[in-house]
């Protein structure tokens, strides 16, 4: 028979502080065709620009810089203004409409289905080009992008919807320093370059019908433009150009989250369904993946959320190194439910209710009972399917040889998958 753990407020215990979790606004307004998954971003050290981060990728030929990802920066904005950081033109089924000088501002806005620039209105799309082809082209929302610029009457709300579209390997170049920090060892880069890339492949026309392929945001993967660019990520990027995670031939849906806390999950834990390549594997240690953080609530907020009225106990299996074969915990140990006995009676409860409603990092955590409070001990940040990418830079920075280790971590966290070279 299973032992539960029955807390009551007898029950105390001594706890260690910490944790590591970040997260990214959401672009407003649009409704996924497909379903995306909250990705965590890791907390970064910043870098400063390095010119060769620009240069790896020039070197790339127009064949190796990939399919062009359109990418939702804005959605539903009465007024936009954008910058032109190079000559640019606007175009219409291929054809020119306008020349704008470099530093020029335009003011970009909607007409019914027509689109608005200066002043000078016609029907969209209307594709923004800049003459020089390499490094940033136009700034908005305080950012700079490569590529060009796709305007568009949004599709959900009133206003513009603004689409950066830009190449995979310069999309990429954005992207990884963003979700990672480019300070970590080669493998780690290269792994999360490869899973991005993989993500971004598997993900195309998920927002189609808000006009683009993904967000800028953690409903797809954070994308913050040319000003976050850096020499070693850059280089993580040319390096493995179009190589992506495959399962039976075809891109994977390459999750990633922060920190495994250990030992990442299984999907039918998570998602509900069984998928082959997401399966619950244990991390190589370090002090940030084996570091534990707290969270503590007062018994009367956590009863008042409840509704059971007064705290009797909460049944629920310890939490021990996965593997763990417990019906109220994942293969991980992350918590699927377990129950609360009050004096108004049981309640059923999920790891994902409690993550929700108290904020914690991840659903892998203990309860414990300390006088008036409940405190909450957990490891981990994020869903914990996939890609943990502190799990990464442990296996890198120990392990990793610069050259083909990163393939090594990413078929550990993918179960069964080839990395593979398909452009």
């Amino acid at each position: 028979m299973k032992k539960l753990w029955i807390l009551t407020a007898a029950i105390t215990a001594s706890l260690a502080l910490g944790g590591l979790t970040a997260d990214a606004g959401l672009l407003k307004g649009e409704a996924p065709r497909s379903r995306t998954v909250r990705q965590v971003s890791t907390e970064k050290q910043p870098e400063q620009k390095n010119s060769t981060a620009e240069s790896e990728i020039s070197r790339l030929d127009a064949d190796e810089r990939g399919p062009v990802i359109e990418v939702g920066l804005l959605s539903g904005q009465k007024e936009v203004k954008i910058r032109c950081l190079s000559d640019c033109e606007s175009r219409i089924d291929g054809k020119k409409w306008q020349s704008y000088k470099k530093g020029t501002t335009l003011t970009i806005s909607r007409s019914g289905d027509q689109i608005s620039i200066n002043g000078k209105k016609r029907k969209g799309p209307v594709y923004l080009t800049a003459e020089d082809a390499e490094g940033a082209a136009f700034s908005v929302k305080g950012n700079s992008y490569r590529g060009s610029v796709k305007l568009i009457p949004s599709a959900y709300a009133a206003g513009v919807t603004v689409v950066n579209a830009v190449p995979m390997e310069e999309y990429l170049c954005g992207v990884v320093p963003s979700e990672v920090s480019p300070s970590w060892h080669e493998d780690a880069l290269k792994a999360q370059a490869v899973a991005a890339r993989t993500y971004a492949m598997y993900h195309r026309d998920g927002f189609r019908d808000a006009g683009y392929d993904v967000t800028d945001d953690t409903r797809s993967q954070v994308y913050r433009g040319t000003a976050v660019e850096s020499a070693a990520t850059s280089n993580a990027i040319a390096a493995t150009a179009g190589e992506i995670i495959t399962s039976g031939g075809k891109p994977i849906d390459a999750v990633f989250h922060s920190n495994g806390g250990g030992y990442t999950e299984n999907s039918e834990n998570v998602w509900g369904s069984k998928i082959s390549y997401l399966r619950g594997v244990k991390e190589e240690s370090s002090s940030v993946v084996n570091q534990p953080w707290t969270k503590t609530v007062s018994i009367k907020d956590f009863q008042d959320v409840l509704g059971v009225g007064s705290l009797k106990k909460i049944e629920l299996s310890k939490l021990k190194k996965g593997p763990m074969k417990t019906k109220d915990r994942g293969v991980s140990g992350r918590v699927k439910s377990f129950t609360v006995q009050g004096s108004k009676g049981k309640k059923t409860v999920t790891g994902d209710q409690m993550k929700s409603w108290f904020g914690l990092s991840s659903t892998l955590f203990d309860l414990q009972v300390k006088g008036k409070n409940i405190v909450i001990t957990g490891y981990g940040a994020g869903h914990g399917l996939g890609l943990s990418q502190w799990g990464a830079e442990a296996m890198a920075a120990k392990h990793g040889d610069g050259k083909e280790y990163y393939k090594k971590i990413l078929t550990h966290y993918f179960t069964g998958t080839k990395v593979e070279k398909i452009y």
